[in-house]
């Protein structure tokens, strides 16, 4: 017998796409033997352990420092397929996978009137393998093909109830947008290759540092517009959010947790991931354009958020408003790089930026998810979205109200919650480089934006849990227990990450020193 051992940076890819292929197996084995349950079982399990392999992963990471697979063995030529892990990689890969297991825990109630449910676990499988494909690719080539896994799984899961027109408008939509944006990175990348002859990120770096490269700083830049771009569509940054809306409403609320929780934060880990490692923020000066598209995109979304009745849309454009806090974060970082007269002392300010917006990433991640997961529960009992028929129907269900209600005070960022930290740290990061008017606005926007949306948090959960029921919901019980264990532990992960945030804070730190390479 032949003893083949996996190496620990491929064991999570490996597990979560082998559970994703036999669960339909399990699902044929399950309906026969009259427990289709097996089939749910054997998809949480696959979470599990992928969840498991991450955390050892984290350690050795920790311990000896960066892991890097080169797949075959003709080693790494223009064209080669690497996957590397280090800090930031393996703190993302956690977060999708987190929130994948408590989405495959809900889903076991939540989907049960429906029917394809193998393949539903295995798009959900495949969707958390792709992103953390994405997280772990150390060349443009693996990227862009874990990019694709991730994407058309997603368009599926939006459009899994096909019986619906909207599901499959929506999911219509996503594709067509999303599959644009692909194209436009695709073209970035090819740029890329043409100048250097090479897909790698670390030797991109290299050339493009070195000065040995034939292209014009004009061509450089629009090769990092055309990343922005093309990445933006599928982070839901504005204009280019306008899939997003249509594609809540119509997926599952499991789904609507997976789309604004991690799928969107894919897209802006591309866009950092290449353009921290391959343009060094002291040289090119993108964080101004991160921080205008951060502030263009909380301050249309928060505007838009103040129009909806429909509540998943509403949390939609909220998700949207967290990407322009995600990337005005990012954008301060690369800005302090690129402005400040010392890099001895911008390095701290961009260092305390990246960090606020890792921990962002996370917060929301958190919150978000519990929110629609909330919000699935209420239309699961209500069979209707529309915010005035569900006004009092936290008070009939206790649980999922109180919960739903932790999670709106999070993301409005009201301490000691978790989200009240992150924004902060976004917020002092703008503030910290003095004498410059144009930072100083920037942040002063983001404190506006922010005092904004906690006001239409506040207002979602004074119609929620403080008004009388409508007699539609009269009649509404509490969620079953399997659905209601992830909102508890969510909503009992915002209340511990904001009491105690250190160890969250060294994680997201040691993230954000990674993109400045150290």
């Amino acid at each position: 017998m032949v003893d083949v051992e996996i190496p620990l940076l491929v064991q999570p890819l490996v597990i979560l796409l082998s559970t994703a292929v036999l669960t339909p197996l399990i699902d044929i084995v399950g309906k026969q033997a009259k427990a289709e349950k097996i089939r749910d079982i054997f998809a949480i399990a696959g979470f599990v352990a992928a969840f498991y392999s991450l955390i050892n992963l984290h350690s050795a990471i920790s311990s000896a420092g960066p892991q890097t697979y080169v797949l075959g063995t003709f080693g790494v030529p223009a064209g080669g397929v690497q996957l590397t892990a280090d800090l930031l990689s393996v703190y993302m890969a956690l977060i999708f996978c987190g929130i994948g297991l408590l989405v495959a825990i809900y889903s076991v109630r939540y989907m049960e009137v429906d029917s394809g449910l193998d393949k539903y676990y295995a798009l959900l499988l495949t969707l958390v393998a792709g992103m953390i494909g994405v997280a772990f690719s150390g060349d443009f080539f693996n990227l862009y093909v874990f990019w694709e896994i991730m994407c058309i799984s997603s368009y599926t899961l939006v459009s899994f109830r096909k019986y619906r027109w909207e599901p499959v408008e929506a999911g219509f939509k996503y594709l067509v947008m999303s599959t644009v944006g692909s194209l436009l990175a695709l073209y970035a990348i090819s740029l890329l290759y043409g100048y250097t002859g090479t897909v790698n990120l670390k030797q991109l770096s290299t050339i493009i540092s070195s000065g040995q490269i034939s292209a014009s700083p004009l061509s450089l830049y629009f090769t990092i517009g055309m990343i922005i771009t093309g990445f933006g569509v599928t982070a839901s940054m504005v204009p280019l959010h306008t899939w997003l809306p249509d594609a809540h409403p119509a997926a599952p609320s499991s789904i609507s947790a997976m789309l604004s929780g991690v799928v969107i934060k894919t897209g802006v880990y591309a866009i950092c991931r290449s353009l921290f490692t391959i343009f060094s923020p002291a040289s090119f000066d993108y964080g101004t354009v991160l921080m205008i598209f951060g502030i263009l995109t909380m301050t249309v979304a928060n505007l838009m958020a103040l129009m909806q009745r429909d509540i998943k849309r509403l949390l939609a454009y909220s998700s949207i408003v967290n990407i322009g806090y995600i990337l005005t974060g990012v954008g301060i970082g690369g800005y302090a790089l690129s402005h400040y007269p010392s890099p001895k002392l911008a390095t701290p300010i961009a260092v305390f930026a990246l960090m606020g917006a890792m921990f962002h990433v996370l917060n929301h991640a958190v919150g978000k998810g519990l929110l629609f997961l909330c919000s699935g529960c209420f239309v699961h009992e209500a069979k209707t979205r529309d915010i005035p028929e569900l006004e009092g129907i936290g008070r009939k269900m206790t649980w999922t109200g109180t919960s739903f209600s932790i999670g709106l005070l999070a993301l409005a960022g009201v301490p000691p919650l978790s989200g009240f930290w992150s924004k902060l740290f976004i917020i002092l990061a703008g503030f910290s480089i003095p004498e410059d008017s144009f930072m100083k606005f920037i942040s002063i926007l983001v404190v506006l934006n922010s005092i904004f949306a906690a006001s239409y948090y506040l207002w979602l959960m004074q119609r929620i849990m403080l008004k009388e029921p409508k007699p539609k919901i009269a009649n509404a019980v509490e969620a079953p227990a399997s659905m209601l264990l992830p909102i508890v532990i969510l909503a009992a992960l915002t209340i511990v990450i904001g009491i105690w945030p250190g160890a969250i804070i060294g994680l997201a730190e040691s993230a954000g020193r990674v993109l400045l390479g150290g």
